[in-house]
């Protein structure tokens, strides 16, 4: 029996904490609220649950030198300081977080160490990564080039569950997808680098057909060109990786940040209700209907979705903050999570859609769909929940076997991961669907 350490105990986590528990691994899930932690083992004989204050480093190594591998579920800000207590420790970890520049540069020390440090591996990125390379690997096989490629995907609420003029529902963190709100992008277009102002980012925007389900919202997802490495693809003419939203996300987030709401520094509103911090914000008369006053500054109609989804959300109501201070995006990430929070018995919903145009030494070319929609459980684990950590248990599990070769710091990109960890994720329900178009 290998003991899994589990930091962080989120929206996310049971899946994987109960998938490695099953595997007969002792689990052990530190988090800052211990209820949580305690939840999600569920009184298995083999899991226990501890509290834990990711700033408390020295409880922290103590947990990671106790341990025969760690999987990070916290905010990225504490990956690298986990990534870094187990290189001490000569501890392999898992986490689903992109690799930021800062793991990057702890791959020499991993290899050196002989230790595996796996990122990447969730749906977004993850699954996307993993069939994504299966793909790109078959081309080559057949003395194929990818010529283009296009790769989205989206947690959104099932369409019988999305009732809120938002078109979306929280299936993880709030802050994470306003902050995920703030980035600028990069990707190549028939052979042009596009660069997103932070600014701009909802205005690139266009309509995605996922064929046989739905039209849906796509903007650029940070920077698509970092990937021409990761996948091998320089030459690639296209290159772009999309969010997928329901429609009306993109004109509401681009005008909430317009208008500074999803700015981090934060504010006094001690005393203060929402409707007294907007009439300050937007600079409003005592007596003025605020929806007027945010239209007024936006160059809206009063009735244009962005205004009222403000006055649906509930940053007009006369509301106390109950807090001296907070940052826009904080306040209105509170009135979301209220807002738009799953109901018991709601089904969340995953789209994964990639399209590849490949071309052939005997002139042939070929378009390559490939789709995965998959929907929550009812009253069970959240198609988010299960897309995201399953991939990430299956990797732990497989490195506490020894089945990958190559220490250091690690995408899911490779056969020897991605190969696994798609084939024991089919066996869950989890899987892409591909077609072949030939011309």
């Amino acid at each position: 029996m290998k003991k899994v350490l589990v930091l962080g105990a989120g929206l996310v986590a049971r899946p994987l904490v109960r998938y490695l528990l099953e595997k007969g691994h002792e689990v052990v899930c530190a988090s800052r609220t211990v209820a949580k932690a305690e939840k999600l083992v569920a009184g298995h004989p083999h899991g226990k649950a501890f509290p834990l204050n990711m700033q408390d480093e020295p409880q922290l190594v103590a947990f990671i030198a106790d341990c025969d591998l760690a999987v990070s579920l916290v905010p990225p800000a504490y990956h690298v300081v986990v990534a870094r207590h187990c290189l001490a420790q000569r501890r392999p970890m898992v986490t689903t977080s992109y690799v930021s520049p800062e793991m990057q540069a702890l791959d020499a020390p991993a290899r050196a160490a002989g230790l595996v440090i796996l990122n990447e591996i969730g749906v977004d990125p993850g699954i996307d990564h993993m069939s994504a390379m299966r793909i790109i690997d078959a081309v080559r096989g057949r003395g194929g080039e990818i010529v283009s490629f296009r790769s989205y995907c989206g947690g959104l609420p099932a369409p019988a569950d999305n009732d809120n003029p938002f078109g979306y529902k929280f299936s993880w963190a709030p802050r994470g997808v306003l902050l995920a709100s703030r980035n600028g992008a990069r990707y190549l277009q028939d052979g042009r680098v596009v660069e997103v102002a932070p600014e701009r980012l909802f205005r690139d925007m266009h309509v995605l057909q996922v064929e046989g389900f739905a039209d849906f919202e796509a903007y650029p997802n940070r920077d698509s060109i970092g990937y021409l490495d990761v996948y091998g693809l320089q030459g690639v003419r296209t290159l772009f990786r999309g969010t997928l939203r329901n429609m009306g996300w993109c004109d509401t987030m681009f005008n909430f940040r317009k208008l500074g709401l999803l700015e981090l520094d934060e504010v006094d509103v001690s005393g203060k209700t929402y409707a007294l911090w907007m009439r300050e914000h937007l600079g409003a008369a005592p007596a003025e209907d605020l929806r007027l006053a945010a239209a007024r500054q936006l160059g809206l109609a009063p009735d244009a979705l962005p205004v009222s989804n403000m006055h649906w959300l509930g940053l007009f109501d006369d509301r106390p903050f109950g807090v001296p201070r907070i940052s826009p995006l904080d306040a209105v990430g509170n009135l979301m999570f209220e807002k738009l929070a799953f109901q018991p018995g709601e089904r969340d919903l995953l789209v994964l859609y990639h399209d590849f145009r490949a071309a052939f030494p005997d002139g042939h070319r070929e378009r390559i769909v490939s789709q995965m929609i998959d929907f929550g459980i009812p009253h069970g684990d959240s198609s988010m929940s299960r897309t995201v950590s399953l991939p990430a248990a299956i990797g732990a599990h497989l490195v506490l076997e020894g089945k990958f070769d190559r220490p250091g710091v690690l995408r899911p990109v490779t056969p020897e991961i991605y190969n696994p960890v798609l084939d024991e994720l089919a066996t869950l329900g989890i899987e892409c669907r591909e077609s072949t178009e030939t011309f």
